[in-house]
């Protein structure tokens, strides 16, 4: 694989990442926000940057702790059919306190490749109710790297969002790098709201400090909204039952946030450390992680006056087809009887 210029891709991609920082970088307010966000994409794109080089280099690096003898019996991409599934609990801005259960299933395809899919599922305090799933195709050496494309899609209230991209990890003794980036577009139910596509990306730096305990840090970019992430999971030291404790937080640079702590437990195949089942079994469920890096897309609401304006008050008390013209705005607010509320549509210039 000489061919492949590995170092400059490794430069380009942080420096593709902060390109499109400073495209999109409008409205945050601050020089503390704006800090914030570098350190966010600065750390998404180095990530992705390790994880790319290691992918090309995967036939010519031999990054394992284990004598050459011992990887000639390279361990099979996907060590059998296994699962996990996920329960916890927390906070998700918008929509306040919350529960969140989430599950994947992994299959071996001959000793070089798997697939994986994963669902997701958040209700809110508020009543508000978000879906998600995502696949995986990949290729992986369990000492090395994993390789692969993986998609997703999230449903929520008023919008829905997409992704497809490139899915690469690379495995350093107790260190692991892991990115996910492509292409995203939502699309609004609000005719306000501009449907759009551009760009994502997820990275995340991991240290295993024991077998069975895992730390790390990350960033993510989704069309524009980026956040800093960190998590951690222990699993507990019962054979029988796999089971570990899971934290994970993720704050955006437009304000919105998530922080849950819960369970997650392992099932099928043999009993093994929690850097082994990480690396043996099933990826990162992306379903979740396109649900957290998105939230701020997804509750996105179009420009104009709130219902502080008077204006609304009056329309949704009569709840007429009569519209009612803004005081502090340009436009009007119309009732709409199939959402039993008052909407408001911007006057168009001549």
């Amino acid at each position: 694989m000489g061919n492949i210029p590995t170092e400059s891709a490794a430069v380009a991609l942080p420096s593709l990442a902060w390109l499109a920082f400073n495209q999109r970088n409008t409205g945050f307010g601050g020089m503390m926000m704006q800090r914030f966000q570098r350190f966010a994409i600065f750390l998404l794109g180095s990530a992705a940057a390790c994880a790319w080089s290691g992918g090309a280099h995967a036939a010519d690096l031999l990054l394992s702790p284990l004598p050459i003898a011992e990887q000639d019996l390279m361990l099979p991409a996907v060590s059998g059919v296994n699962g996990k599934w996920e329960l916890d609990g927390g906070v998700f801005s918008p929509g306040g306190a919350g529960l969140r259960g989430a599950g994947s299933i992994s299959v071996p395809l001959g000793e070089r490749f798997g697939a994986q899919g994963d669902l997701m599922a958040v209700l809110t305090g508020v009543g508000d109710l978000y879906l998600a799933g995502a696949g995986h195709l990949f290729t992986r050496d369990p000492s090395r790297y994993l390789l692969g494309v993986a998609a997703g899609v999230v449903v929520a209230p008023g919008a829905k969002l997409a992704a497809v991209g490139v899915e690469g990890e690379l495995y350093m003794d107790r260190w692991s790098l892991e990115a996910w980036a492509g292409l995203a577009g939502v699309d609004y139910a609000d005719p306000l709201m501009a449907d759009y596509t551009g760009v994502f990306g997820f990275g995340d730096i991991a240290y295993y400090p024991t077998d069975n305990l895992r730390f790390a840090v990350g960033g993510s970019y989704v069309l524009g909204d980026s956040a800093l992430h960190l998590s951690t999971e222990y699993q507990f030291d019962n054979p029988a039952w796999p089971m570990s404790l899971t934290g994970d937080a993720k704050l955006h640079a437009s304000g919105n946030y998530t922080v849950t702590v819960g369970l997650k437990g392992y099932f099928g195949g043999p009993s093994k450390s929690l850097i082994e089942r990480h690396r043996q079994d099933d990826p990162r469920n992306r379903a979740v992680d396109l649900f957290n890096g998105s939230i701020g897309v997804l509750s996105a609401t179009a420009s104009g006056p709130t219902i502080d304006d008077p204006e609304y008050a009056a329309c949704m008390e009569e709840r007429s087809t009569h519209s009612w013209p803004s005081k502090i705005d340009d436009g009007y607010w119309l009732y709409d009887e199939g959402l039993d509320d008052c909407l408001f549509f911007p006057n168009v210039p001549e």
